[in-house]
């Protein structure tokens, strides 16, 4: 499917997703989608879309991601927003169509969710990280917050800017993540306060009513996994033929299924007559104790990332699925699964792709006449190209005739020296390299020189790189929207649809205010 279908594609799907879904099925599913989001202080809108989801023509546009410390990386609030604006424009062709978001509480990956960076009052990236580390690897659902949880919220007081919204953005994120609290139902109680205006439904499917409405889909996956491993294991040498490789990796003994075991979700491999424990393969399973496990504890049995989003299929009407760039690889990877259970898969939609731009950064950049991509080059490399331009070009022209000449010339001596004595010609090449290590040397000691003149360019460079390229990586990866939150308020995800071209799958640099409004430094102090 093309990485940006049309809307028209997209509506020609809803009959498709729509068949053989009974009302039953809708009516516990938003039953349980209520009290999920019941509990996590649900706005009235998304209420609201939750009992339109009831209606039988109404449709889902679903994205999902990690639930990231404090809410995560930035690129998650480019994904919701994505996912309303595409639920909204479906609802403008004639289609009642609901924006849903999928916690990925099941995964097991705490590393890559424990830690978030934000910009602090100087401008620098500061990581933040929750301290403890629960035994074993179980699902992020399961983690419960303890109190060393207000150390990284007391850095990030700390840390950032004192503006007329520190104190409310502070007091409300520890609020929501107090010790006691599930590591999911405070990054959901978090999107909400976020979200608010735009009633978007979450879902957690840590559920055991939801895990129930798949568990026919889990129980076939159960009984014929060795067939669809053998799908994927094709697919993955057509892959490899192509030169192509997978994004998720794939044997003859993987399954698509985890496994918890004393609190561990670990994966299970399958040997061609047992399942075994990825991590204790002396611990085995036959497909009926699989089943009876689904059956009497279904929570303990998860799926896999290419299995999951067929699972969010069978549970929602999905027409399109909001994706960034690693997922829609690995969805065609899932694709397989989609054809071997004979589930229509929706459309793919690529999420928004955002920096945002602060005016100070966009002009110091605009100064030096380079692009706000060329940050991604890194600040060594960013003051290089500034202090070339802003240097001396009478001696920075003079530097690059010397050097010219001395190549010439020595081209031209090493050629007469070659043809009377070899020898000479390679003691020239020896000298060559020392003529040109102090000419080198000397270029870029005169370089420095002009950079000390320019000390506060620099440092404006430094901090430009760091809020939008922090580490080198694009900011929406690494950044929490804290760092601007903190600087522009809470209207600024309101702002931020307003202005994005949900229409392009291009880069865009986004500035965090209205045009015509320079509020591009933290607000003013505010009282401690």
């Amino acid at each position: 499917m093309p990485l940006r279908p049309t809307l028209a594609s997209v509506l020609t799907l809803a009959p498709t997703r729509l068949a053989g879904y009974p009302p039953e099925h809708r009516q516990r599913l938003t039953s349980a989608l209520q009290a999920q989001n019941l509990r996590w202080q649900a706005p009235t809108a998304t209420l609201s879309h939750i009992a339109r989801l009831d209606a039988p023509e109404t449709v889902a546009v679903v994205s999902g991601q990690q639930a990231g410390f404090l809410g995560g990386p930035a690129l998650t609030v480019w994904k919701i927003l994505t996912t309303i604006h595409l639920a909204r424009a479906l609802e403008a062709r004639g289609r009642p169509a609901v924006p849903v978001f999928w916690i990925a509480s099941e995964d097991h990956d705490f590393e890559e969710v424990r830690h978030t960076t934000i910009l602090d009052t100087n401008g620098s990236p500061c990581p933040l990280t929750y301290p403890t580390r629960p035994p074993g690897q179980p699902s992020v659902g399961n983690i419960i917050l303890d109190v060393q949880v207000e150390t990284p919220l007391q850095q990030l007081e700390a840390a950032l800017p004192r503006t007329e919204f520190t104190a409310d953005l502070c007091q409300k994120l520890s609020a929501t993540y107090a010790p006691g609290s599930t590591w999911c139902d405070a990054f959901a109680r978090w999107l909400h306060h976020l979200f608010a205006p735009f009633g978007v439904i979450l879902v957690d499917p840590r559920d055991e009513h939801l895990r129930r409405l798949t568990q026919p889909v889990l129980e076939t996956v159960i009984h014929q996994t060795p067939e669809l491993t053998a799908s994927l294991v094709q697919q993955a040498q057509q892959y490899a033929s192509n030169g192509q490789q997978p994004q998720v990796k794939v044997s003859p003994t993987s399954t698509t299924l985890f496994l918890e075991v004393d609190g561990s979700r670990t994966a299970l491999l399958h040997d061609g007559n047992r399942f075994r424990l990825k991590s204790a393969p002396e611990k085995t399973y036959t497909t009926l104790d699989l089943v009876h496990i689904l059956r009497q504890e279904p929570l303990r049995l998860t799926p896999s990332a290419l299995l999951r989003p067929v699972l969010q299929d069978v549970l929602f009407p999905t027409v399109a699925q909001v994706v960034g760039p690693a997922e829609m690889q690995y969805l065609s990877q899932s694709q397989v699964i989609y054809d071997y259970l004979g589930i229509h898969a929706p459309a793919r939609w690529a999420r928004a792709s955002v920096t945002l731009l602060e005016s100070r950064h966009a002009k110091t950049l605009d100064k030096l006449g380079l692009t706000p991509a060329s940050v991604l080059l890194g600040t060594q490399e960013l003051a290089r190209q500034a202090m070339t331009k802003l240097a001396d070009t009478k001696t920075l022209d003079c530097f690059r005739e010397v050097k010219a000449t001395f190549e010439a010339e020595l081209d031209r001596l090493k050629q007469s020296l070659h043809e009377s004595d070899p020898s000479l010609a390679e003691a020239l090449e020896r000298g060559r390299e020392k003529i040109f290590y102090q000419l080198n040397g000397l270029e870029q000691r005169f370089l420095t020189n002009q950079a000390q003149r320019h000390a506060t360019l620099l440092r404006q460079i430094e901090r430009a790189t760091a809020a939008l390229a922090p580490f080198g990586k694009p900011q929406e990866r690494v950044l929490n929207i804290l760092s601007f939150l903190v600087k522009y308020g809470p209207q600024l995800v309101t702002h931020s649809y307003h202005q994005l071209d949900f229409s392009t799958s291009d880069h865009q640099w986004l500035s965090p205010v209205p045009a015509g409004r320079d509020k591009s430094e933290a607000a003013g102090p505010a009282p401690r």
